[in-house]
């Protein structure tokens, strides 16, 4: 059995810029490429920024084929704008009629940019790459050889308006039968999945190893903003948004006054006087977005590192990015209690309260011996995204090639 993929095309349908925050999709494109060609086509519309600035910046892709190879077979493909969906004022009838219609002219703006891309880079039979349930009506649509759901959150627990949980849950239930194959980045996601399609793999979020323990093994310079800090750090790094516990936060500031509460990363925090409050608090800095070539430097100067968590909607069954790149970094990390946290309990501390998340943070302040550091890095060291690809090569080789697992489909 072919244990290799190589001299492949991949069409991956991203959820994000190439340049966005890095997470799964980016880690794994860039290592598949080396050896396949990658067609990353950015979403007409990125999370991290708002919808009149996107529709502004990808209009001009209605009428042009931007192309840009960010690293060896690795094209970054720019798409037009797409309409926006499930609108948080319409009511729940308008949103059931508009939303099927909104969801076509949308997938068929996607079909006829791709099939653009493909004729210009001579590109048949595909391996398509697929991450959002508003994908499913793309299945089957490119002549693909193999049409691949990567699964990294539950969104329809995740979603702001409640009114369209059900259809983006059929949504969901719809690409996962569909596909091929289905990859799951928490055991929870996968169960789910497993159930629809047995062909449901378990591929949990990872680090770049050899990046994130800079932090740990070598002195790398304390980053400007950072400079005229009260220490000890106690801080957080990624995605700040509704996921956060900002009343956690508000009390961690207020508990050590003595210490700096750093947050790295795009500030989408929804206001509330919680915010307000957490802002006020002298002792707590935002430091914005930062490259990810940046963030050892911030988490080698963080004594603790924080997973702070509402634990409701879309939070319970995920498996945070971020744990990896904090244990590669040597950091000590208190974090709420994830399920998928648990595995983990010999090298972080789970909270079981707020109370208990507060008092966790004074123990992880004086856990920062070499012993516990080793411990650290050694399990980040098995969980690399290196050893995820490889499982996603190991999963996929043997398929392509092979007539459709889900059933034969064709261009239309």
């Amino acid at each position: 059995m072919t244990t290799s993929l190589r001299g492949e095309t991949i069409v991956c349908i991203a959820p994000r810029r190439w340049d966005a925050l890095w997470k799964e999709t980016q880690a794994i494109m860039s290592r598949l490429a080396p050896d396949n060609r990658v067609l990353y086509v950015e979403p007409g519309r990125d999370p991290e920024h708002g919808v009149l600035a996107e529709a502004a910046r990808n209009w001009p892709n209605l009428v042009r084929l931007t192309m840009r190879e960010v690293r060896r077979n690795l094209l970054v493909i720019g798409s037009p704008p797409v309409l926006p969906h499930g609108r948080q004022h319409l009511p729940a009838g308008v949103l059931t009629m508009t939303m099927p219609l909104v969801m076509a002219v949308n997938a068929g703006v996607i079909i006829r940019h791709v099939r653009r891309a493909m004729r210009a880079r001579s590109v048949t039979s595909p391996i398509l790459w697929l991450t959002d349930p508003y994908h499913a009506p793309l299945v089957g649509r490119f002549g693909e050889q193999l049409a691949c759901y990567f699964n990294f959150d539950e969104f329809a627990d995740m979603v702001g308006n409640r009114r369209v949980t059900g259809l983006i849950r059929r949504l969901d239930d719809t690409l996962t039968r569909q596909a091929d194959v289905v990859f799951a980045t928490s055991r929870s996601q996968r169960d789910r999945r497993r159930i629809i399609n047995p062909r449901t793999h378990l591929i949990p979020n990872a680090v770049n190893f050899e990046l994130f323990s800079r932090a740990a093994t070598i002195a790398l310079p304390l980053p400007a903003d950072l400079a005229e800090l009260r220490r000890p750090i106690i801080g957080y790094t990624g995605w700040l948004t509704d996921h956060i516990d900002v009343p956690l936060l508000r009390r961690v500031a207020h508990a050590y006054p003595r210490c700096s509460l750093v947050l790295v990363g795009p500030d989408h925090l929804p206001s509330s006087p919680d915010l307000e409050g957490l802002r006020a608090c002298a002792n707590v800095v935002f430091v914005g977005r930062k490259d990810q070539a940046a963030l050892p430097a911030y988490l080698r100067a963080f004594d603790v590192a924080l997973m702070p968590y509402r634990l409701v909607g879309h939070v319970p069954s995920a498996y945070p990015a971020k744990l990896h790149e904090y244990l590669a970094a040597g950091r000590s990390v208190v974090a709420s209690a994830l399920p998928e946290l648990e595995p983990y309990r010999d090298v972080l501390r789970l909270a079981r309260s707020d109370d208990h998340f507060v008092q966790l943070i004074a123990e992880a302040l004086a856990d920062d011996s070499t012993t516990a550091v080793d411990a650290r890095l050694a399990v980040a060291r098995e969980n690399t995204w290196d050893q995820r690809v490889a499982e996603i090569r190991g999963i996929l080789a043997p398929l392509v090639g092979r007539e459709r697992v889900a059933g034969h489909r064709v261009l239309d």
